[in-house]
């Protein structure tokens, strides 16, 4: 039986009895990413080959955000998609670390779609277990009355996630608890948390800041403390509730010892108690200074507040704009690497250069790899790379740079790690918006002693095509190289192959006029 859509387990006796069905869904593998990031204040859009400092990611504040909208479940619980417009998307895939598929059901499983766009970008999925209220102390009290129960629950929620290829569970209980189960409580935890890493050893689960494990009694704390300390020592974070002061994130500090980057601060976008709106990045500012990471609670108001959804983009790159300068950057690594820049909807439907479908269309696994910063982080008018919906080689849409009709303008599109041992394949398309446009395309390299080099090419005037036509002493002509240019429906194919050992580590683009980009493709000859 084929899945499709996915829905929540509303309660105890339904996940006890749950069962798989017989056709596995069509799940990507969490993609790696290098071991290094790029810190967001540093990132320069316009910048020739990056040389912004390389921070090892192990102990680096992390950046979690919860998705809450609308109760949870709504067009993007289908596992084909649908044929709407104006729907949520994410896009800024780059600076986050954990992607959590939160609603008020008792097991939230996150959506297939959010579970491709996320491990397509290396970023970990996980959903819900929520207990609320009288309803949720109800649930606990039959649940530790025969902890045999308790085990089988923990190891259907195994298997529910290992089934859907998500990666663990953010535990939210929003109720009392007596006393006499705090123990049984932290006990869930843990054994949950040993279980799934045994069959997924990169899984995470996540406390929230809401049950004192002194007194049982449903006190959020905002900080760590005592009152949350045995819950944050049995799995692997802990996030706060949203209305901290900046004394309670000291007391957090000190009391995180080591695991401070397990300690997620929470910021509710909706501003409930707390700042939020455009103003989030207020909140960033101070839970940073304390290197602590962060939870970002219903990103979606970005678009769930808007009454012209036509807005959207406007508004998520503005909210995100504001954040960088206090996210981390993640470098791909995943070779072969291709992306044709769609972000999972479009007015029309492309496929192979042609046109093959008029409908709109939503699908969160047809997102494809979006740039290291998809949004022009400069706050003028002038915005330098955008997204264009209904123009593709394939999917819903492509990358589009605005170029400078003053100065030849710089565009960086990622930011990589791409290990080369034998062979460089790469490929580009483009489309120009003006004759005779002339463009640059750069590739930013090390060699295996740690030096940088570059290779420029690309099209000048009436598509005369260079190599490496630079006085630069860092620009070289690579072995055996084969570098050629071919036109198909209106783009241009550039194509290189080259011997190479080294690693790819900045892919960008010069042009003067707009400038739509359809698709890129790197690979090494070693992994053919």
């Amino acid at each position: 039986m084929e899945i499709t859509e996915v829905l929540p387990i509303k309660s105890l006796e339904e996940a006890i009895s749950w069962k798989p069905l017989f056709e596995s869904p069509p799940v990507i593998h969490l993609q790696n990413r290098a071991n290094y990031s790029i810190c967001g204040g540093d990132y320069k859009c316009h910048e020739r080959f990056l040389t912004s400092k390389r921070l090892h990611n192990q102990g680096l504040p992390k950046t979690l955000i919860c998705h809450d909208m609308q109760g949870g479940y709504i067009n993007d619980r289908f596992v084909n998609g649908t044929k709407t417009s104006n729907e949520y998307t994410f896009y800024n895939w780059s600076i986050v670390d954990t992607f959590v598929y939160f609603s008020h059901h008792f097991i939230t499983i996150p959506p297939i779609g959010w579970i491709n766009a996320a491990h397509k970008h290396g970023v970990k999925v996980l959903g819900t277990i929520i207990t609320e209220w009288n309803d949720g102390n109800a649930l606990w009290l039959q649940i530790f009355s025969n902890l045999e129960k308790r085990d089988h629950l923990i190891d259907k929620l195994v298997e529910i996630c290992k089934y859907f290829k998500f990666d663990g569970y953010l535990f939210n209980i929003e109720n009392e608890l007596e006393l006499e189960n705090i123990e049984n409580m932290i006990e869930t935890i843990s054994l949950l948390r040993t279980k799934l890493k045994t069959v997924i050893i990169h899984s995470e689960v996540i406390w929230y800041d809401s049950l004192s494990m002194e007194t049982g009694k449903l006190i959020w704390q905002n900080q760590l403390n005592n009152h949350n300390k045995l819950a944050f020592q049995a799995c692997d974070g802990i996030f706060l509730n949203y209305n901290w002061k900046e004394e309670d994130l000291v007391k957090s500090v000190t009391n995180a010892g080591s695991r401070i980057n397990d300690v997620y601060v929470g910021v509710d976008v909706f501003g409930r108690n707390c700042i939020g709106g455009l103003d989030c990045y207020k909140s960033l500012e101070i839970i940073r200074k304390y290197d602590l990471s962060v939870a970002i609670f219903a990103p979606g108001w970005t678009h769930e507040t808007l009454i012209d959804k036509n807005k959207f983009t406007t508004i998520e790159d503005t909210f995100w704009r504001k954040l960088y300068p206090y996210m981390y950057i993640h470098i791909p690594s995943a070779l072969p690497f291709s992306t044709y820049f769609c972000r999972g909807y479009g007015s029309k439907n492309h496929s192979n250069f042609g046109l093959s479908s008029l409908d709109s269309w939503y699908n969160l696994s047809k997102i494809n790899f979006q740039p290291s910063v998809p949004l022009c982080l400069s706050d003028g008018n002038f915005h330098c790379i955008s997204h264009v919906d209904g123009e593709a080689i394939t999917g819903g849409g492509c990358l589009r740079l605005n170029g400078n009709n003053e100065n030849t303008t710089y565009h960086r599109i990622f930011v990589c790690h791409f290990e080369i041992k034998s062979t460089l394949y790469f490929e580009i398309t483009v489309k120009v918006l003006k004759p005779y446009d002339s463009h640059k395309i750069f590739l930013g390299a090390i060699d295996p002693y740690g030096m940088p080099y570059k290779m420029e090419f690309g099209v000048e005037g009436d598509n005369n095509i260079f190599f490496n036509n630079c006085d630069d002493y860092s620009c070289i002509i690579p072995n055996s190289k084969i570098y050629n240019l071919t036109l198909e429906n209106g783009w241009l194919l550039h194509k290189l192959k080259c011997e190479m050992v080294g690693i790819i580590v900045e892919v960008a683009i010069e042009t003067e006029e707009p400038l739509l980009i359809g698709h890129l493709f790197i690979n090494d000859g070693n992994s053919f």
